[in-house]
Order: structure tokens, then C-alpha cells, then sequence
């Protein structure tokens, strides 16, 4: 048997906990809308995602407008199922109204 190449392997999901730091700037005066919405959604994504072992939204100090979502799944799949949650989707159109500038994200593997 010949050696595969690198396109022809299978690509597995990344292993273990999932790490997400979202990054985030509202538009001027639009921080209070904005941190009701990410507050109820943190509190549904606790509640009812099993998967989501920590989901907590912050404020920069000395900044009403900037914001960061620090989330840890406990798997790839978690992470991905997340992404398709109807309190998720419901959100995005308004979160995405309220910012100045595209979100960043960053994922990181938990390194234990």
C-alpha cells in the first residue's frame, strides 16, 4: 500500500476542551443594548447547553464599548453545536447590528 498524501487523509476534530475568546467593539452608545443581549445569552448557553462548561462575558476596563466572551466547551462537537442553538441564532442579527467592527474570535485546545 502506497502512502497517503495529505489532502487524501481523513481530518479528525481538534481533542479535548475547546476554548473561545470573542473580542468585540459596539458602536458609540449602543454598550448598554448590547451587554442586555450578551447577558441573556450567557445565561441561556449556561443553562442549556451541556456541553458549555463556562460561558462569561467581560467589559474592558475603561472602555463601556469593548467586550470579550470567554467560553470553554468541553468538546469539538459542543463548540460546533453551539454555532446552531436557536438562542445563538436569534442573537446574532442583533449582536451584529450593535458592533463597529467585525467580531474576532480566537479558539484555543486546553492544554492540561
Amino acid at each position: 500500500m502506497g502512502e497517503q498524501k495529505p489532502d487524501q487523509r481523513k481530518r479528525s476534530s481538534p481533542q479535548g476542551a475547546v476554548c473561545a475568546i470573542v473580542r468585540v467593539e459596539t458602536l458609540s452608545g449602543k454598550s448598554a443594548e448590547f451587554a442586555s443581549i450578551l447577558s441573556d445569552l450567557a445565561h441561556r448557553v449556561r443553562n442549556e447547553e451541556d456541553g458549555c462548561t463556562f460561558y462569561h462575558v467581560t467589559r474592558a476596563m475603561g472602555s463601556m464599548d469593548h467586550f470579550a466572551v470567554h467560553a470553554r466547551f468541553a468538546d469539538w462537537t459542543a463548540f460546533q453545536g453551539h454555532a446552531d442553538t436557536p438562542h445563538l441564532k436569534r442573537a446574532m442579527p442583533r449582536i451584529n447590528a450593535l458592533l463597529a467592527s467585525p467580531i474576532a474570535m480566537e479558539l484555543y485546545l486546553e492544554v492540561d
